[in-house]
């Protein structure tokens, strides 16, 4: 049974979420409330799987509830739920310490996913977020000695916008038509390429991609 903590100031937003991951049976709401201090207080005291955490938050932020959650719970997968499509409030959530991001029109679609994904030790971003870290592969000017990210070929972008979505080699060579042998050389050769070592740093360095201007 995979519990869950659901943090949302509002109500009609918790109810609906609740509803919806309550059909499936291998998954129980074992909280839900509107407020960071109270979102700390029953993670602590339920030690649920996951925390499914709004970042507008009235008060204490989402960012802020994360940092202070993972700092005492550092085993509790923490996946952000917002409006918010910024590449830096997504860079803040993911430097804090989240596991995924999750935009709430994608919510219906894709939360069960992104649980899944975050709970098996995988990055998880949406369709829309992956889209915007997408764009910043694609238009960013390193500066710093940093590798430029335009160094990366069209398909070797294709293979980390899949990958910072959380999807593994047999479901990327799936969605890109390809060999799952293929998808680990383009694999080694991007992680090469930006001195990057794992799936988590390279999500981070793609939201962040963008975000300063040259």
């Amino acid at each position: 049974m995979i519990r869950i903590i659901l943090v949302d100031d509002h109500t009609i937003v918790r109810e609906a979420l609740r509803t919806m991951l309550e059909q499936d049976k291998g998954i129980e709401v074992v909280a839900a409330v509107g407020d960071g201090e109270t979102a700390l207080r029953m993670a602590e005291e339920l030690g649920p799987d996951v925390v499914v955490m709004d970042v507008g938050l009235p008060g204490q932020s989402g960012i802020e509830t994360t940092r202070r959650l993972l700092a005492k719970c550092p085993q509790i997968k923490v996946l952000a739920l917002s409006s918010y499509l910024d590449r830096r409030i997504v860079q803040q959530m993911l430097d804090v310490g989240a596991s995924g991001y999750i935009a709430k029109s994608a919510a219906s679609a894709e939360l069960k996913q992104g649980i899944c994904n975050v709970l098996a030790g995988r990055s998880y971003l949406c369709s829309e977020v992956a889209a915007l870290v997408a764009d910043g592969l694609r238009d960013h000017r390193s500066a710093g000695g940093q590798p430029a990210p335009n160094a990366l070929s069209r398909r070797e972008v294709q293979v980390a916008t899949l990958l910072a979505e959380g999807k593994s080699a047999p479901q990327i060579a799936a969605d890109l038509h390809i060999a799952p042998s293929t998808v680990d050389v383009h694999r080694r050769n991007l992680m090469r390429k930006l001195d990057l070592h794992n799936v988590v740093e390279l999500t981070r360095y793609a939201v962040r991609t963008g975000l300063v201007p040259p």
